[in-house]
């Protein structure tokens, strides 16, 4: 880590987020249903219900629930007390738990498949916590497990709005000058101010979160932006949002 800044503290600030009221509408009440990229990464390469799927990052339960009226059995894990609070509160058939996705409580080899949605795994930090996550994936996944999770790229975000799109380029330039006196851009933790508090989020380049995932020892079976593009140089390029489908050799 090249800040001077200690993890615990960006661990802190991204967590303030989702604890905030504003979090608490935002992706509690006002989110439902899978996104169009998840349901067709999940029509594709997840295993059919009645299996067992870890939904990590679950939030207030929007994929949990989703995921459960498909017949799948499910876990969902979350640090954000307050949104675990809406979870079970708006689905209080679920089985939803608070627990670090960088220290799984589960046994090796427990599920079938899981899923990291939304970016969740962009607030891990440093990138050192990002890499143990994928580990513990990993582990608590059969051989044959399906892993899907999602990242935000920030050239594609800087670049999608087109290049003779005029507000793509002020929001572009909004952005950056978002990351001034940012300590952690170097190692690609971008600021993001939201209304709910500041967070600072990985966003590198998809074939970072690749190799990572290589790293972990996943086979990487697709890499698909949120628009559906599957052009690995496109989606660089014009995917503020990309999706990773990983397996457990």
């Amino acid at each position: 880590m090249r800040a001077d800044r200690p993890a615990g503290d960006v661990t802190r600030t991204n967590l303030a987020n989702y604890d905030s009221s504003w979090s608490e509408a935002q992706y509690g009440e006002r989110m439902t249903g899978l996104f169009p990229a998840e349901a067709a990464l999940i029509a594709e390469f997840f295993p059919p219900p009645p299996a067992r799927v870890l939904d990590l990052g679950c939030g207030g339960g929007r994929t949990t629930a989703e995921l459960h009226d498909r017949g799948y059995q499910l876990v969902g894990i979350d640090l954000s007390e307050r949104l675990l609070a809406v979870a079970r509160a708006r689905h209080p058939a679920l089985d939803v738990r608070r627990m670090d996705a960088t220290d799984l409580s589960f046994e090796s080899g427990a599920f079938d498949a899981a899923i990291f949605s939304y970016n969740g795994i962009d607030c891990l930090f440093p990138v050192a916590a990002r890499e143990r996550c994928l580990g513990e994936v990993y582990r608590v996944l059969r051989p044959g497990g399906i892993f899907l999770v999602s990242s935000h790229n920030a050239p594609g975000a800087l670049l999608s709005g087109g290049y003779f799109y005029l507000r793509g380029h002020l929001n572009a330039l909004r952005w950056l000058w978002q990351q001034r006196g940012n300590p952690h851009w170097r190692d690609w933790y971008w600021r993001y101010d939201d209304p709910g508090g500041p967070q600072y989020l990985y966003s590198a380049p998809p074939d970072r979160t690749v190799a990572q995932a290589a790293r972990a020892g996943f086979e990487v079976l697709d890499v698909r932006g949120a628009t559906g593009q599957r052009d690995r140089a496109r989606i660089a390029r014009h995917e503020q949002h990309v999706h990773f489908a990983l397996r457990r050799p």
